[in-house]
């Protein structure tokens, strides 16, 4: 049960950014200086989640969540506003980067995503870690159909990845199999039909 908790730390979506900007960096897409690449992750992970998770954790102190876990679906609301904000931010300012056209596909598809997952909590409890995953696979998916020698490393490490958060979620008893299936599918075709209307 420890292990399976850290698992799920560790995989939760809101560092799913700064690992895209870092796999995009690592790729070769710049020229910029190794000083530059690292204040853009710099920037990445700061306004996706180290910012959203101190605002979080103040939430917590002032009594607004019972738990930075948000295990409640009702709890998950506030905090799912506060990601769409700061990936709206980190969206702005990257897209007056032409030569980061791909990873700002990634943040639409991603702020997408998370309003949908906002949506969908209203009714129903998805899988947060899944409906990340499912979007950053897909967006790896993407990825290799344009430079399979670089990213298909990338995209079998995703999906194994992402296999082992669902489980780890599974075994916390946070979800049911129908939560954490919905969460990766609905992720993953969201990416896809976003790729198909934007980018083909």
């Amino acid at each position: 049960m420890k292990t399976a908790k850290i698992i799920s730390i560790i995989g939760h979506p809101i560092f799913l950014p700064t690992w895209m900007m870092a796999i995009l960096l690592l790729s070769g897409i710049t020229h910029f200086s190794p000083n530059n690449n690292w204040i853009y992750l710099t920037i990445t992970f700061s306004t996706t989640c180290l910012i959203p998770a101190l605002v979080i954790i103040m939430m917590k102190r002032w009594n607004l969540i019972k738990s930075v876990e948000m295990e409640s679906r009702d709890e998950r609301l506030g905090p799912l506003l506060i990601m769409i904000m700061f990936i709206y931010a980190t969206l702005k300012f990257f897209n007056k980067i032409p030569i980061f056209s791909f990873f700002t596909f990634y943040m639409t598809t991603t702020a997408v995503v998370t309003v949908l997952a906002f949506l969908i909590t209203l009714f129903w409890k998805i899988s947060l870690h899944t409906i990340g995953w499912g979007s950053f696979v897909a967006c790896l998916f993407v990825m290799t159909t344009v430079s399979v020698r670089l990213y298909l490393p990338y995209f079998i490490g995703g999906i194994i990845i992402a296999g082992i958060v669902a489980a780890a979620r599974l075994q916390l008893h946070s979800h049911n199999s129908q939560q954490i299936y919905t969460g990766f599918a609905t992720g993953f075709a969201t990416v896809i039909i976003m790729y198909f209307l934007l980018l083909v």
